[in-house]
């Protein structure tokens, strides 16, 4: 559904821009709402439009020939997608689908192109997102190649928790994955994943309370992981 009225964005890219180059950006971008389980942009696709998440979730995923999903990512509001696309001509790396209702800014490429050429302030913001991807991927795949599937598991489940660690303490996870998804980004099966949490639920470690995932000491979680990557 697209709006043709324009978001006070909440984009950690756009925001770096003074407000009158702002408001004339955003005058050349669209405002769309996605359902949720809606595709947003497809795996190969070529178009090359720059999203800005303002409200809601978004999960990205790559799928194989035989259509295995592999789960890469959540991306919430203020993240932003598409980038690689407009910077390379490249065709979609990945899929793109709306976990809930979701809100965004579409950019035009010119737009953007025109940014890249213009701001320095967008230019750094986004080399620095490009950096924490990096590292980010780079702490998964060294996960994959040396930690056991329950490891993998408890770690999954302490980056979660770190988004959601209270003043208390205690982290409160909304809307956690199904045991399914969460398999899915650890390319192991739904049974382990059922295993492990339901272990992790016998020892207190974690449990479950109006939809919520909640890990009473994330230090306890913390020192779990840190013994299995010392291993």
């Amino acid at each position: 559904m697209d709006n043709k009225k324009k978001l006070s964005t909440n984009s950690a890219v756009l925001n770096t821009l003074s407000p009158e180059v702002l408001d004339e950006v955003l005058s050349s971008c669209k405002v769309r709402t996605f359902e949720k389980n809606e595709q947003i942009v497809r795996q190969m696709d070529t178009d090359n439009n720059i999203y800005f998440i303002e409200s809601g979730g978004l999960g990205v995923a790559m799928f194989s020939d035989s259509g295995r999903e592999v789960f890469y990512s959540e991306l919430e509001a203020g993240d932003n997608f598409g980038e690689l696309s407009a910077i390379d001509g490249g065709p979609r790396s990945a899929s793109v689908t709306a976990l809930c209702k979701s809100t965004l800014t579409v950019m035009p490429f010119a737009t953007f192109h025109d940014l890249m050429h213009k701001s320095t302030s967008v230019n750094i913001t986004l080399l620095k997102q490009q950096a924490g991807r990096i590292r980010r991927l780079t702490e998964r795949v060294y996960e994959f190649s040396t930690l056991y599937v329950d490891d993998r598991i408890r770690a999954e489940l302490l980056r979660m928790a770190h988004k959601y660690i209270d003043l208390d303490g205690v982290a409160r996870i909304p809307s956690p994955p199904t045991h399914a998804q969460l398999a899915n980004r650890l390319s192991c099966n739904r049974e382990a994943v059922s295993r492990e949490l339901k272990r992790l639920e016998n020892r207190g470690i974690m449990y479950k309370k109006g939809g919520r995932w909640i890990i009473p000491d994330c230090g306890i979680l913390q020192k779990m992981v840190d013994d299995a990557h010392r291993t």
